[in-house]
Order: structure tokens, then C-alpha cells, then sequence
């Protein structure tokens, strides 16, 4: 029922923005709900809120900061292992969303974003073809991208070649794209962790909304 209302909302509101302040309505309508479902059922690790519980849009997303399990899983080990994005730091971000930016947006991080279409990157790029010098970046951050590229193989060679020695990959894809993706991983030569849900615990599977087979992976380009 919230993630209808949630889409009426936003589908009433829309004519009357203009096109650029899209993404600031879209923020404005979230906190309206998230404040309709104020509660301490469920917890999202991203923007720290609680709720009764989190809105099916059409997975189960909070409507605070826009996060989906994928970005729950991933805060919640970044907040067990703050020395993976510590500053200083050269990031990559490939088509960058909103839920992860409290680990991202910080001093001493030198962040460059780069989509196919999307005009609110730093950079118009294709993964397939960085126009980045070798070793420019200390870590990458890729999330619901490579499951949709024509060539996976082809794309995950170019984000390990501008990739430093020592530095760390984060990859993230669906469900059914997984195995394909370790795959690759390994084939690339990547040095992997696979963080999956289970590693937290079931009751934080129930907390945090977590997908019990979605997994993170956490790699590792070798020296």
C-alpha cells in the first residue's frame, strides 16, 4: 500500500516541477512518507532512519534516502570496515545513486562519477572505454551496472586497468547475475570477498530488510 501511495505521490507532483528540481522533489516526497511511517520496526543503515517499515518500490526501499538491499547490505559492512574507503582517496563511482553518500561525500575523498547518460555525473563515459590513465584511482565503486553491460569481461578489464595496485573494487549486481559475475572476477584475477547477508545474522536480515542471497563483492587488485 505505501509504495502505491508513494508512486501516486510522486506521479501528482511531477507535472508541476520543473525537469531540474525532479531529483529535489523526489527527496521532499520520501522524507514526507518516511515521516508517515515513523516507527522502530525496521532500520536503514544508510540515512540511520526507523521505521514501522520500509515501502515495496517495488523491493523494499526506505523512503528517507532511497536505498535498496543492495545498499543496506553494502552500508552495513562499510561500517565494519571504514579503512576500505578512508581518505585520502582517488574514488571512482559508476553511476552514482543517493543512499550511499554519508560514506562517500567526506573530506579527504576525491570522488569522479561517470554514466553513459545520466548529466548529473562529473563525467559522460562508457565503462567499456575510461578515458582514464592507467592507476588513476585507490578504489572503485560499481553497483548495478556490469549485470546490464554488453561485455561484462570487457568492462570489468578497464575498472581493474585504472584500478591501483593494492587498491579496491566494489561490485555489486542482481541476484541471477552473480555467478556469472564471480566468474569473471576470478578470470579478471581479481582477489575477491564475497559479503553476503547471512554474515550479519538473521536478526539483522529482519532489521536492516536484506536480501538472504544477495551478495557484495569486495575485490582486490594484486600488487
Amino acid at each position: 500500500m505505501a509504495g502505491s501511495a508513494l508512486h501516486r505521490l510522486r506521479t501528482r507532483i511531477r507535472p508541476f516541477v520543473p525537469r531540474g528540481l525532479h531529483s529535489i522533489a523526489t527527496r521532499a516526497t520520501g522524507r514526507l512518507v518516511a515521516r508517515a511511517l515513523a516507527g522502530d520496526a525496521v532500520s536503514c543503515p544508510c540515512c540511520g532512519v526507523t521505521l514501522k517499515r520500509f515501502v515495496a518500490y517495488p523491493s523494499l526501499y526506505c523512503p528517507r534516502c532511497g536505498s535498496y538491499e543492495r545498499h543496506r547490505l553494502l552500508a552495513l559492512y562499510l561500517e565494519q570496515r571504514p579503512d576500505l574507503l578512508a581518505p585520502p582517496l582517488e574514488l571512482l563511482q559508476v553511476s552514482p545513486d543517493r543512499p550511499l553518500e554519508r560514506f562517500l561525500d567526506r573530506e579527504g575523498i576525491h570522488r569522479t562519477s561517470i554514466d553513459v547518460d545520466n548529466p548529473a555525473v562529473d563525467l559522460r563515459m562508457d565503462v567499456h572505454e575510461l578515458a582514464f590513465e592507467d592507476r588513476s584511482f585507490d578504489a572503485v565503486l560499481c553497483s548495478a551496472v556490469l549485470d546490464v553491460v554488453a561485455d561484462q569481461p570487457r568492462a570489468l578489464a578497464e575498472l581493474k586497468r585504472v584500478l591501483r595496485r593494492g587498491g579496491t573494487a566494489i561490485f555489486q549486481v542482481a541476484v541471477p547475475e552473480q555467478h556469472r559475475l564471480a566468474a569473471n572476477l576470478e578470470a579478471e584475477g581479481f582477489e575477491t570477498e564475497i559479503v553476503r547477508a547471512a554474515d550479519f545474522g538473521p536478526a539483522a536480515q529482519t532489521t536492516y530488510a536484506l536480501v538472504a542471497e544477495e551478495e557484495t563483492y569486495v575485490c582486490r587488485r594484486p600488487d
